[in-house]
């Protein structure tokens, strides 16, 4: 009796390809020297690059009382713009909670957890960026300053 002959011929590598669908900044760790941010994600396009963070507090003090509420009320967004890396801009999107205010004599019932050690109050620049901003306006002209900038 006859014995089959397989005429199919696997080729196997010993080196594998990566995955295309991995960009360069893939294993990047953002770490902004802050403990109650911590990332969630991270998304690369061309030139730009885009940090998902979230606040991990428990609770927030209000800005108009000063009380400390643990009592979430929901979640946004806030997009602030920082320094780039390696040429690609950098986007942070950080998830902060809105909290109830539980003072009840407080007229403010619902405030959002402050970032004010990364920017401003409903700024969409980090400190660190506002600075550049000011150092280059003040040793250029205003059009240089402008076009350098791309404001």
């Amino acid at each position: 009796m006859q014995q089959a002959i397989s005429t199919t011929y696997k080729y196997t590598s010993k080196k594998e390809n990566p995955p295309t669908n991995r960009g360069l900044f893939h294993d990047f760790r953002f770490s902004p020297g802050y403990d109650n941010l911590q990332q969630d994600g991270i998304s690369e396009a061309v030139g730009s690059l885009t940090v998902f963070l979230h606040t991990a507090g428990k609770g927030a003090s209000c800005p108009y009382c000063g009380h400390f509420s643990h009592r979430l009320h929901s979640y946004y967004s806030r997009h602030i713009q920082d320094l780039e890396v390696y040429s690609h801009t950098l986007e942070l999107v950080i998830k902060v909670g809105k909290y109830y205010c539980e003072n009840v004599s407080c007229p403010r019932k619902i405030f959002c957890e402050p970032l004010s050690f990364l920017a401003r109050r409903y700024g969409r620049r980090s400190y660190l960026v506002e600075e550049r901003i000011r150092s280059i306006s003040l040793e250029l002209t205003s059009r240089k300053a402008s076009s350098l900038l791309q404001l």
